[in-house]
């Protein structure tokens, strides 16, 4: 009985114009139960008398588990998988939860050397079926690789048969504390990877190793010790992109090599940040403790964005001695702050004359009071002479930060003749939000234009915001246009309300 696919189990006459994949799956499943059931293999094949070129062009049209299915058939068949390029790829993943389940929290320290002895079959059953080819992304989360240290450094190392582009290790699966994380060594690895990822583990550097090919390296729950991070980074002659979150830091940072951007986020220590990196353009930093940064070299910088931990108010950032020398180059400056607090440096966003040369400035404020009650804007602008872009992302809260705080005086108003962009979010029309915004179309000079909006953004922040999606009813925004209409001093001034 031929199939609806034009294919004649038995051995007929096989029609194939244009072969369906589906026809194809089913094919590969038919044959994988014959010979699971052993039946008689005398039948001719007329599928596998195709040209090499035709039938890899077939599988790699399959998903991964039909293809993979193929190498059971002959020696022709699993040659033919290996030298094929899948075009569905899927991050291969290993997760020794797998094996008892999400509900056993301690399944680091059962017995069940059984299972782990599986576990371990797997992955080198995986290296054998994929020796020689590209995969994507690999995945591997394991909390017992410190009872197999050797056959597990023997199958990172394997994985140099295996051309993988993406690589992210996890060696605890539930937060543990740093005295018991495992001593991993980039020694280990393949030196062929492009990007990745590390976690729950006390990362060593290894000077003996050049990682050429790396571009991306993520550290997440990881502990670096004093020179690690250095010798990590100078193993790494192509690093471009580096990210540090909810680490341990040493007390002095040094930050060096061929990186380009650099995020670090949610990090205990790292008390003195000193930037030695010549490639540098952008630097993220989100503190949970006070910090001192220092540019030492860094020709290269363009954008800087700081910003304190929410639940580590009490903490500061100080740009050292080395900003005073900062080029010309770093044109974009990011801070986020809370000026509701004692502590408050408002030196830090108006005392930085080392930044006087830049074109872009974002400040995002975290308080319960109103825009003016902050800000000098004469003085704020006047630090600035070269702005040409001016952001405020205003977080307004209330609570145990709300404090009453003397009004200051209508700032005297003073020519700005190359600000041409302000942008206010967390906008809500209030009067001392509104003699702001004149005091801007006042004195910019050369505006071009004014966005107001109600919505709550944050650049150190991907989740969800109560007002991320707020507007303004349109009686509301007409009411602020009227107000704000002919005020403005340039021209070109518009003002654009959300």
């Amino acid at each position: 009985m031929a199939s609806d696919n034009g294919i004649i189990p038995g051995g007929g006459k096989v029609v194939l114009p244009l072969l369906a994949l589906g026809g194809i799956a089913l094919w590969i499943n038919y044959v994988y139960r014959r010979r699971q059931e052993e039946v008689d293999d005398t039948e001719e094949d007329y599928l596998s008398k195709l040209p090499d070129d035709v039938l890899r062009s077939i599988l790699g049209n399959l998903t991964v588990r039909d293809a993979a299915r193929t190498t059971t058939l002959s020696t022709r068949w699993k040659y033919l998988f290996a030298s094929t390029q899948l075009q569905q790829q899927p991050t291969f993943r290993f997760k020794c939860t797998n094996m008892f389940g999400v509900r056993h929290f301690a399944h680091s320290h059962c017995s069940y050397n059984q299972e782990k002895d599986k576990f371990m079959n797997g992955l080198y059953q995986f290296l054998r079926l994929y020796s020689g080819r590209t995969v994507d992304s690999i995945e591997l989360r394991c909390c017992f690789v410190r009872e197999f240290p050797s056959a597990f450094t023997h199958w990172f190392q394997s994985l140099s048969r295996i051309s993988v582009q993406s690589l992210y290790l996890s060696f605890e699966c539930y937060p543990s504390s740093s005295r018991k994380l495992l001593k991993f060594s980039l020694e280990a690895l393949s030196q062929s990877l492009e990007h990745l990822i590390l976690s729950g583990c006390v990362v060593l550097s290894s000077p003996r190793v050049r990682f050429n090919s790396l571009t991306t390296l993520a550290l997440r729950s990881v502990v670096l010790t004093s020179g690690h991070l250095e010798g990590v980074l100078s193993s790494c002659s192509n690093l471009k992109k580096l990210n540090i979150e909810f680490s341990e830091l040493p007390s002095k940072l040094q930050l060096t090599g061929t990186v380009i951007d650099v995020v670090i986020l949610e990090c205990d220590g790292g008390k003195e940040i000193d930037l030695h990196a010549a490639c540098l353009r952008t630097l993220v930093y989100l503190i949970k403790n006070d910090v001192t940064f220092f540019f030492s070299f860094v020709p290269m910088l363009e954008n800087v964005m700081v910003s304190r931990f929410f639940l580590h108010l009490k903490y500061s950032y100080i740009f050292g001695d080395h900003a005073r020398d900062l080029p010309n180059q770093v044109k974009s400056l990011t801070l986020e702050f809370f000026p509701d607090q004692d502590d408050f440096p408002i030196a830090i966003p108006t005392e930085m004359k080392t930044f006087r040369k830049l074109t872009n400035l974002r400040l995002i404020p975290v308080t319960s009071h109103g825009i003016l009650q902050i800000f000098e804007l004469s003085r704020l602008l006047g630090d600035f002479p070269l702005l040409q872009s001016l952001t405020f992302a205003v977080f307004k809260v209330t609570g145990q930060m709300e404090r009453t705080r003397s009004r200051r005086p209508p700032p005297s108003l003073k020519g700005h003749n190359r600000l041409k962009e302000v942008i206010y979010y967390g906008f809500d029309g209030l009067e001392i939000e509104m003699e702001f915004v004149v005091y801007i179309l006042k004195c910019a000079i050369v505006l071009e234009q004014v966005f107001l909006s109600p919505r709550v953004l944050s650049y150190f922040s991907c989740g969800p915001h109560p007002k991320a999606n707020a507007s303004f009813s349109e009686e509301k925004r007409n009411s602020i246009q009227q107000k704000l209409h002919g005020q403005a001093i340039s021209s070109k001034a518009r003002v654009v309300i959300e």
